[in-house]
């Protein structure tokens, strides 16, 4: 997450698409909101949103470009209507860094940056638009600690403030859910408490990072998030926390 186009070249080509996808779509919108958020969202939009676009998002940042593009057309149109929506938004401005990394894959680097600042800024701008939407944090807090996850330069103070923020936005999530917490799913709380503990420890906040693995243990306890996170907590600090999103579309290339 380095802000300038050295920087953006060597994170965004070091990037494959799968590994790209896997860090936009690892926490889905709808794994961390419960169902009366979502039926919030179906009664705005008729169907959810993300049910509407997530399929065309998955397919193409993995490759399938019409698929990508037919999704990203979905959420124009919507803008159209309403250029202040703010999950249309949020989605869109992660079509343009899928965007962007095609772009500087074939050599185009000054595409790539305008995408890549472009998607940046709709992400910011939906958030703006709507500070109390879940959703619409999680779409790009997770989008964001992923890109961290991805490439990191901890001197970079634009990147840092991206990621704070990022990581900042999942703790209010966190807040929001309250005692409704220990009702959603093990992949709902596992993905939320582990993308916590991984932008803490990408901050080098390693008390942080303990806290939350240690809540893993909590409130995931007897599944594969509560060995993934002991074994996190056995190793020598510092540590930075590389997740996979267990049981979604698409895994990290290894």
């Amino acid at each position: 997450m380095k802000s300038n186009t050295t920087a953006l070249n060597r994170l965004l080509r070091g990037m494959c698409i799968t590994a790209f996808a896997a860090v936009i779509l690892s926490s889905p919108w709808s794994h961390a909101i419960d169902c009366s958020e979502q039926e919030k969202e179906t009664e705005k939009h008729g169907d959810r949103f993300d049910m509407v676009v997530r399929d065309d998002f998955f397919a193409g940042m993995t490759g399938d470009t019409v698929r990508l593009e037919r999704g990203m057309k979905i959420c124009e149109d919507v803008l159209a209507k309403n250029p202040k929506d703010a999950e249309a938004l949020v989605w869109h401005g992660g079509g343009l860094i899928a965007r962007a990394q095609r772009a500087y894959t074939a050599g185009n680097a000054a595409l790539g940056n305008r995408l890549w600042s472009a998607g940046i800024d709709e992400m910011n701008r939906a958030v703006a638009f709507e500070p109390d939407h879940m959703g619409v944090k999680i779409g790009r807090a997770a989008t964001l600690i992923g890109l961290a996850q991805s490439g990191w330069d901890s001197s970079d103070n634009k990147g840092r403030a991206l990621l704070k923020s990022a990581v900042l936005d999942y703790e209010k999530v966190l807040r929001w859910h309250g005692p409704r917490f220990d009702r959603v799913s093990d992949h709902s709380r596992g993905e939320l408490l582990f993308g916590l503990a991984s932008g803490w420890s990408l901050l080098g906040n390693q008390q942080k990072t303990r806290e939350y693995l240690s809540l893993v243990l909590e409130k995931c306890k007897d599944t594969a998030y509560e060995s993934e996170a002991r074994r996190w907590l056995n190793k020598t600090p510092p540590v930075v926390v590389q997740h996979d999103c267990r049981g979604c579309h698409i895994s990290r290339s290894k």
